[in-house]
């Protein structure tokens, strides 16, 4: 292979991103999983003060976004504590979401 077929190799494995970009959507991804916790997290205690009672859907959104994270980072960097803990996150979440709809059917 020469330097060109390297290159456009590379481009299309990075989708035309160079790494300040990737870095910048990797950032703003930890930020934004963050500050959607810290908002659940003001909903439930809110909900909990305001109203005696604690969102079970809250608690299934959260534990989704943080699982599919993980997910996501097992498959790029094969750690096995991240699958671990992002199935357990998953099916907590499948469990809250669960118990969530048993509790608006009545």
């Amino acid at each position: 292979m020469d330097k060109e077929q390297i290159l456009e190799m590379s481009r299309q494995e990075n989708r035309n991103r160079d790494e300040m970009e990737q870095a910048t959507f990797h950032k703003a991804g930890q930020r934004a999983v963050a500050v959607g916790g810290l908002v659940c997290a003001v909903i439930i205690v809110l909900e909990w003060l305001l109203a005696n009672r604690v969102s079970l859907s809250i608690w299934a959104v959260y534990l989704s976004m943080t699982g599919t994270m993980l997910l996501t980072k097992y498959l790029s960097l094969k750690k096995p504590h991240e699958l671990v803990f992002g199935i357990v996150q998953l099916a907590l979440a499948a469990v809250f979401l669960v118990l969530h709809a048993m509790q608006m059917a009545g």
